[in-house]
């Protein structure tokens, strides 16, 4: 009974966190509704990146509709640049060969927090690159790395972050707090 009453109570949770701030109340978002500083929100997010165990790269298909997986990005550089490896053939590959429009989004649920970052994506074959951007546990995926390895380079856009563990949550508008990247 108490696995059942886990999972209840961990649903409930997990719908009070991506529900709209109107079904939970004034209240909830008026006590939230304070602005962090662009450098807190940032920082609050490099911590949520660094702690989150899922995380998901967005490309867009051929009929524009959202493509989901799991991936393993490298950490943010200092201009919130993220790298990703993959193979030069992949379905993500061609996805952003075709619209670069992408989303990573990390998800730490042990204190119920994520982070989106949308940008526009680039397909690197710069050997340097990746060189610095690859792991010893890929020679399996990418055998030949010269031919079978590509990076990913996300120029970040637009950062998302809302937190139960940080108290970040929705601004009065209903829309999480932000950092926009084109406006510094």
């Amino acid at each position: 009974m108490k696995m059942n009453s886990d999972r209840i109570f961990k649903s409930l949770l997990l719908v009070l966190l991506f529900a709209s701030p109107r079904l939970i109340g004034q209240e909830a978002m008026v006590q939230a509704g304070s602005q962090l500083s662009r450098d807190s929100l940032l920082n609050v997010a490099r911590t949520i990146i660094d702690s989150a165990k899922c995380r998901v790269f967005i490309t867009v298909d051929e009929a524009g509709k959202p493509s989901a997986r799991e991936m393993s990005p490298f950490p943010p550089e200092t201009d919130w640049t993220i790298w990703l490896g993959t193979n030069p053939n992949s379905r993500k590959a061609k996805q952003i060969r075709q619209n670069p429009n992408v989303i990573i989004y990390y998800y730490y649920a042990e204190n119920m927090s994520y982070v989106s970052v949308a940008g526009t994506a680039s397909l690197i074959n710069d050997p340097e690159k990746k060189t610095k951007y690859w792991r010893d546990a890929w020679n399996r995926f990418y055998p030949d790395r010269e031919k079978d390895y590509i990076l990913i380079k996300v120029t970040p856009e637009r950062l998302e972050v809302c937190s139960f563990g940080y108290k970040i949550f929705w601004n009065p508008d209903g829309s999480p707090q932000f950092v926009d990247f084109n406006s510094k």
